[in-house]
């Protein structure tokens, strides 16, 4: 038995697959398994000539990521302005309140209150970030989430609408 398979193509075709292969110094057999990976790797069908190339489909990506890190920081600094800044405001009147030398040994002080309270939001704000970006990344070639996002987006773009 075989190892090799023969391809039947049209004149023209065999004409761009020459060039194709000089372009890119590949043998016919070459060319055709690079082009064979490409394609299952990509998941782009080749039937569809308005595809977008992965270089623009990343352009397009990265942009979705922008404006959804965009979003995501808003939330962020909404959250501060409204949550963790007032907390904060309480926690420095609770200070200025009990004064120094006011506490004794098992109430904590409100300054180490306040250092503790700092390092939380600082250790929030950067896991919500890291853990945005995770799953945009990893959930980036997966077509159904492109999909999600697409349908969220124009519903937030265009809230009236269904």
């Amino acid at each position: 038995m075989s190892d090799r398979k023969s391809l039947s193509v049209s004149a023209g075709t065999h004409q761009q697959l020459e060039r194709l292969g000089d372009r890119f110094g590949l043998s016919h057999k070459d060319l055709i398994a690079v082009m064979v990976q490409y394609f299952t790797v990509t998941k782009i069908d080749p039937r569809d000539m308005k595809a977008d190339t992965p270089d623009v489909a990343m352009k397009k990506m990265a942009q979705k990521v922008d404006t959804l890190d965009k979003r995501l920081i808003g939330f962020i600094r909404e959250q501060e302005k409204e949550l963790l800044k007032p907390i904060l405001s309480e926690v420095r009147a609770i200070r200025t309140q009990t004064g120094p030398g006011s506490g004794s040994s098992n109430v904590i002080t409100p300054e180490h209150l306040e250092e503790q309270l700092t390092g939380v939001v600082g250790a929030v704000q950067t896991l919500m970030r890291l853990s945005f970006r995770t799953a945009l990344v990893y959930n980036a070639l997966r077509p159904e989430y492109r999909q999600q996002t697409d349908d969220l987006i124009r519903q937030q773009d265009n809230p009236t609408q269904p």
